[in-house]
């Protein structure tokens, strides 16, 4: 009715399911989205997601170590990098600090994807 296209995107875990059957692989073409780098075009998406933030103070995301900390954190996916920053701002907020801050990001205890996979409650789900 509507005529649109259903788009998926994810990790290894989608390109498996899609490609469990004949019938959803010839459903969708695959095409593979390069994580983020970093660099240049990281620390100006940072500075983009900072210009967002409803936060009080500036937090230069895009300065070392803080850049590094958030693109080690997400693993450069735009998905957690986006919510590594969201939690931080939400975090510093109710603090009343009103800036993202090295200590604040460890303070979230972010566990990236690749350890995520293997974390106890997971574990405990099976």
């Amino acid at each position: 009715q509507f005529d649109i296209s259903p788009v998926l995107i994810g990790e290894v875990a989608v390109y498996d399911f899609i490609n469990e059957t004949t019938e959803m692989a010839s459903r969708f073409d695959l095409h593979a989205v390069p994580r983020w780098q970093y660099g240049e075009e990281f620390l100006t998406l940072l500075d983009s997601l900072e210009g967002a933030l409803p936060l009080a103070r500036a937090s230069d995301l895009s300065d070392e170590p803080l850049a590094r900390t958030i693109f080690q954190l997400s693993e450069g996916l735009i998905g957690e990098i986006v919510a590594i920053v969201s939690a931080a701002a939400a975090a510093a907020v109710r603090s009343g600090a009103e800036r993202i801050t090295k200590s604040g990001l460890k303070a979230l205890n972010y566990i990236p994807v690749s350890k995520r996979r293997r974390a106890p409650v997971r574990d405990g789900l099976l």
